[in-house]
């Protein structure tokens, strides 16, 4: 990849990563006007979002496949064709169920997450990818903050429907801007189906990618513990108001901008396995640190958010040398790696979230909370000590 045509690759690639995390919560503010509007109740509506979710984890599954196997940009132009397509489908929907069956299709957009990541692979060395995702990751971080706030000006402008066709527009310009400004990045040779299935079988056993793997899930799985659980404990234990909870959810969010940024500089001076290992070891020493603060009434509840930013942090340092790893793992099959980590972490997401509601309503205090986020932290940190210690030497260039 030549120096000038970085910043629009990243360009692009921000704006495709972005857009299925603006798919999945822009519209969540007028999630209860939509109920009343389709006569349906809030808990009917909001298979909105799991519906969606679900149908973005199997899409994951077989996006990344097919992409190694066709190429990334007929992939993505179908899909962003069809994201466009289904919104303009919820957008004039006049009943629940259309509206339902058109919201699912807008899981389609996933595939830009999921090829942004391997197209990175396919143009920069390991080490460049690092940054490039780093960068990524910074921009990517804003979008959970800023899309619900565009979602309810839009839909107090010009009702819920506005967001529909905000999002159709969204995906005609996207794939104007992928028609136009993003050649065919995968040069791999197209291997028959058979010699496909036998290297994707590979990947799957591979012991590098699931460690990797695992290390991304039990990460990111502690900020599905927190968003799902500090609801809970901001009402019942920190007495504070909804706009209050809504800026300490994005607390942890400020700890993941200023970790992507320093992910993209340390990347630079140091290899993938020594900045996941910062990463991992910041996460569970400030979250330790919490706890401890906590359990001996040293600090009051609410500096469970200092050790959310602690993660947070952690997070934005681990995601983007681990999300190389994976995609290095098998260069020829990064579309169908991106793809089935991603899977995987939906997955973790929804069994931690779970867990956690369960655990916050019998226990809403913010020891509950802080030690679940740490237990999953310091299962990832084992995990980066076993790679850094020497365990996997598949991929020397990732260990330092």
């Amino acid at each position: 990849m030549t120096q000038s045509s970085t910043p629009n690759i990243i360009i692009t690639l921000t704006l495709l990563t972005a857009v299925p995390l603006m798919s999945l919560n822009m519209f969540l503010p007028s999630l209860g006007i939509m109920a009343q509007d389709f006569n349906v109740g809030y808990d009917t509506m909001a298979m909105a979002v799991s519906g969606y979710l679900i149908f973005t984890a199997v899409l994951q599954l077989l996006a990344g496949p097919v992409a190694d196997r066709f190429g990334r940009r007929p992939v993505l132009l179908a899909s962003l064709g069809l994201f466009a397509a289904a919104s303009v489908g919820c957008a004039l929907a006049e009943n629940f169920n259309n509206f339902l069956f058109f919201r699912v299709l807008q899981g389609a957009v996933i595939a830009g997450s999921v090829l942004s990541r391997a197209i990175v692979s396919d143009v920069a060395a390991p080490k460049q990818a690092t940054i490039i995702l780093g960068y990524i990751g910074m921009a990517m971080s804003l979008a959970p903050i800023l899309a619900p706030s565009l979602g309810g000006f839009l839909s107090d402008a010009a009702g819920w429907r506005a967001n529909f066709w905000f999002y159709a527009g969204t995906g005609i310009a996207l794939w104007a801007l992928v028609w136009i400004r993003l050649p065919e990045t995968s040069s791999a040779q197209r291997a028959g189906a058979a010699v496909f299935i036998k290297s994707y079988f590979e990947l799957i056993k591979s012991g590098h990618f699931w460690a990797y793997t695992l290390i991304m899930a039990f990460s990111i799985g502690a900020f599905y513990v927190f968003v799902s659980g500090v609801p809970l404990v901001a009402v019942e234990q920190l007495n504070m108001t909804q706009s209050q909870i809504g800026l300490a959810i994005g607390s942890m969010t400020i700890g993941f901008l200023t970790g992507s940024f320093l992910s993209s500089q340390l990347a630079r001076r140091h290899a993938a396995n020594t900045v996941i290992l910062m990463g991992r070891s910041i996460a569970m020493f400030g979250l330790l640190v919490c706890l401890l603060l906590l359990w001996t009434n040293s600090v009051p509840p609410w500096a469970l958010f200092g050790g959310a930013i602690c993660a947070g942090l952690g997070n934005g340092l681990t995601i983007p040398s681990a999300s190389s790893a994976i995609l290095f793992v098998r260069k020829d099959l990064a579309a169908s790696a991106s793809g089935l980590f991603g899977a995987v972490i939906v997955v973790f997401g929804a069994i931690f979230s779970t867990i956690t509601g369960a655990l916050i309503q019998a226990h809403p205090t913010a020891i509950v909370l802080i030690s679940l986020m740490l237990m999953l932290s310091l299962i990832s940190l084992s995990i980066a000590i076993w790679i850094y210690s020497g365990s996997h030497k598949a991929h020397p260039e990732h260990v330092g």
